[in-house]
């Protein structure tokens, strides 16, 4: 029986605690399993939480509504215009987008792992290509449009309501003079870098060039095997060239942003996506001046991030997670109600 990345450490994380962490029924799937301890029992789905309710899941996975609900409680969110099947993604709302900001990302609604996901849109023919794309990926064909952030991308994971980790993420970006195909090629040298086939402890995964980047690339009128254009540069949503530790380094005021959106959402074990210069999430919320800011929280949370980061020091975020589920001494109570 072979187990994800996420759940051999959920594994290795509940035998450290004295628990086991056992499949769910005769048949193996990846996606439940069953943690004990003496008399204490839980069922998990990756790492969700026994506690997660539906209503939560799907409000958080809607980007535009509880960001909107989140915004309304006073956290820093970014905007956005919402174009569903009916839309018009060349509409007034969305052209004032364009003209205040010059820079896009257009992104599913309801989607995950930056999958369709266009970052640095800056004109109407990419914006057009970069719906259709993700609208084809989207559950209910929602397409959210909102400001390009500049800066670093951060990740907060969640847990019981405490915010106990944060990251860097790094994505890889394709340059100009060669091709997108060669340049994933020696990314995909990187010995840190593990295949869904034979699942390992490596921290980043490998690039599927002819799966989902083919189509990210169509988006900018780009070619897998041709070379990347002068003046071009592409960011690949959804994957890794590093992932380092920021945890010490992010203001208690920015965990405490991230706690409470989960807390809000009703997302007990989350994975929470913030945008801006670094510099900025070394200092309260209120000093960003809108430079930095919430964009969502992922109820599936990548905690592997964490675990097994490529620069700083790994956090016990699985241990945390298998505590939590069980409420082992000392863990925080469960915290799943949605109150926005």
């Amino acid at each position: 029986m072979v187990w994800s990345r996420t759940n051999q450490l959920i594994v290795a994380a509940a035998e450290g605690l004295g628990a086991r962490a056992e499949p769910l029924g005769r048949e193996h799937t990846d996606y439940f399993m069953r943690l004990s301890l003496g008399e204490r029992r839980a069922i998990v789905s990756k790492t969700r939480s026994p506690f997660l309710t539906q209503v939560a899941q799907g409000l958080a996975n809607n980007k535009h509504l509880s960001r909107e609900l989140l915004r309304a409680r006073g956290l820093p969110c970014a905007e956005g215009v919402l174009v569903d099947e009916a839309g018009d993604i060349h509409g007034p709302a969305v052209r004032d987008l364009l003209a205040r900001h010059g820079r896009l990302v257009v992104k599913p609604n309801w989607g995950n792992r930056g999958v369709g996901v266009a970052t640095d849109v800056r004109d109407l023919a990419t914006l057009a290509r970069a719906r259709d794309r993700a609208r084809a990926i989207d559950l209910d064909e929602e397409v959210l449009v909102e400001p390009f952030i500049a800066g670093t991308n951060l990740r907060v994971a969640v847990i019981g309501g405490q915010a106990i980790a944060a990251a860097e993420v790094v994505r890889p970006r394709l340059e100009a003079g060669r091709s997108a195909e060669a340049q994933v090629a020696a990314l995909n040298r990187d010995p840190r870098r593990g295949t869904w086939a034979a699942p390992s402890l490596c921290p980043m995964d490998q690039i599927e060039a002819e799966e989902d980047l083919e189509g990210h690339l169509e988006v900018y009128g780009l070619e897998l095997d041709a070379p990347i254009p002068a003046g071009r540069e592409v960011e690949i949503t959804g994957e890794e060239l590093a992932v380092i530790d920021r945890t010490d380094e992010v203001h208690p005021e920015w965990l405490a942003v991230a706690a409470s959106a989960c807390d809000l959402l009703g997302v007990d074990v989350g994975g929470v996506d913030l945008r801006g210069p670094m510099v900025a999430f070394t200092r309260p919320p209120a000093e960003a001046a809108g430079a930095a800011l919430l964009l969502e929280v992922n109820v599936v949370p990548a905690l592997h991030l964490h675990a097994l980061p490529t620069e700083g020091r790994a956090r016990p975020v699985f241990a945390a997670f298998v505590a939590y589920c069980l409420q082992l001494p000392g863990a925080p109570p469960p915290c799943a109600v949605v109150r926005v």
